[in-house]
């Protein structure tokens, strides 16, 4: 299931970066947040660096259509998440905003603040219930940031 009512947290205050338009529940990994094909063009993008349109196709297999990732990846320069430099010729390389690592936090964060905000403690305590059910080591991890966090405060 797609959630699509606007974003889940604005992102004021970290200029032009993409705000969370949509939530898909049933999908995973970035495909949660970004599209079928979205996804898989950031993950290229962050493994290659700096890639032309026809190396992104490359690495996401000989199924890709390069006139749809090329769509596809100017669609996520709309969006603030790549940037677009000219390669010579017509082409042109592709450069992610953010790192992996800053985005995942960053969006991670998002849906975090936006589940927290709309429904507290039933979210907290089924960040909890998810954590123990996943790993249980995420609660001795979820413990020790809990402590740090009141330590600093």
């Amino acid at each position: 299931m797609v959630v699509t009512r606007g974003p889940l947290q604005s992102n004021s205050g970290q200029g032009n970066l993409m705000v969370i338009q949509r939530f898909n529940r049933d999908g995973s990994g970035l495909s949660r947040v970004l599209g079928a094909l979205q996804a898989p063009i950031m993950e290229a993008v962050w493994q290659l660096g700096t890639p032309t349109g026809k190396e992104i196709c490359a690495a996401l297999g000989s199924d890709a259509n390069y006139k749809t990732v090329l769509t596809v990846a100017n669609r996520l320069v709309d969006k603030g998440l790549l940037m677009r430099e000219p390669a010579g010729g017509r082409a042109f390389r592709y450069r992610a905003v953010e790192e992996r690592d800053a985005f995942l936090s960053r969006i991670a964060g998002n849906v975090a603040s936006g589940l927290l905000g709309n429904f507290g403690r039933p979210a907290l305590a089924q960040f909890v219930h998810a954590a123990e059910e996943i790993d249980p080591a995420y609660l001795d991890e979820l413990e020790r940031l809990v402590r740090e966090r009141k330590g600093a405060g």
